[in-house]
């Protein structure tokens, strides 16, 4: 915006008497056609029923580029480089994060009990899901676990959230609240797949949050 210009063009005598009226004309003008680019160059999205995709055409190899001493620096390498449900080699996230995975892998052989195919991937801005009002939220985790009884594939949400941030982020909690009440099937091939959320992973309320995880695995 700040090098934007406006040149004003007439007679040479009608520039020496340029008023105030005809300054605020021509910012109106460009004001106008500043906002028809904004919205030619803009998209609207709306919320819809879920699209069903194979997980290698959401999910790709991507580079992470993270800043010197910043939380993220860790990768946790050391605890996830012989887990067999981490999909990648590292988790360059927030401490939230970081504490959601860490008590993940002290609840992996508990969960083994009654799934197989055990999966967590970590979402770096590969997947986007839409509320009714269009608002984009892209989710942490996606956790993928296989009901060893029904043959039933749990596909789980999984946001953790830092306390200052929940409040402000109170329509994610809601979506996905919306989403593990809806427990919308899905059929790929002969696979079935449901799909769940459980409410945000805080530190502060891990306890809380293991019982829903296992509610919801259990529903």
């Amino acid at each position: 915006m700040g090098a934007l210009k406006i040149t004003l063009k007439g007679t040479p005598q009608r520039l020496k008497i340029i008023t105030h009226f005809d300054y605020l004309q021509a910012i109106n003008g460009l004001l106008q056609t500043i906002e028809t680019e904004i919205k030619g160059n803009s998209t609207d999205y709306e919320g819809s029923e879920f699209i069903k995709k194979p997980i290698h055409q959401v999910f790709k190899d991507k580079e992470i580029r993270v800043r010197k001493n910043d939380e993220r620096e860790d990768g946790q390498e050391s605890l996830l480089a012989n887990e067999p449900w981490y999909a990648y080699n590292a988790n360059y996230g927030t401490s939230e994060e970081k504490s959601f995975i860490e008590l993940f892998a002290r609840k992996f052989e508990s969960l083994q009990q009654r799934y197989e195919d055990i999966y967590i991937l970590r979402n770096e801005r590969e997947l986007a899901i839409y509320d009714k009002l269009g608002r984009r939220f892209e989710p942490d985790f996606l956790l993928f676990c296989k009901q060893k009884e029904e043959s039933i594939t749990y596909q789980v949400f999984i946001e953790p959230k830092g306390k200052h941030l929940i409040a402000h982020d109170q329509w994610k909690a809601e979506f996905l609240n919306e989403i593990a009440e809806n427990k919308a099937v899905f059929e790929i091939h002969s696979d079935k797949y449901l799909l769940t959320a459980v409410p945000f992973y805080n530190y502060e309320n891990e306890n809380n949050f293991t019982k829903t995880l296992t509610a919801v695995l259990e529903d």
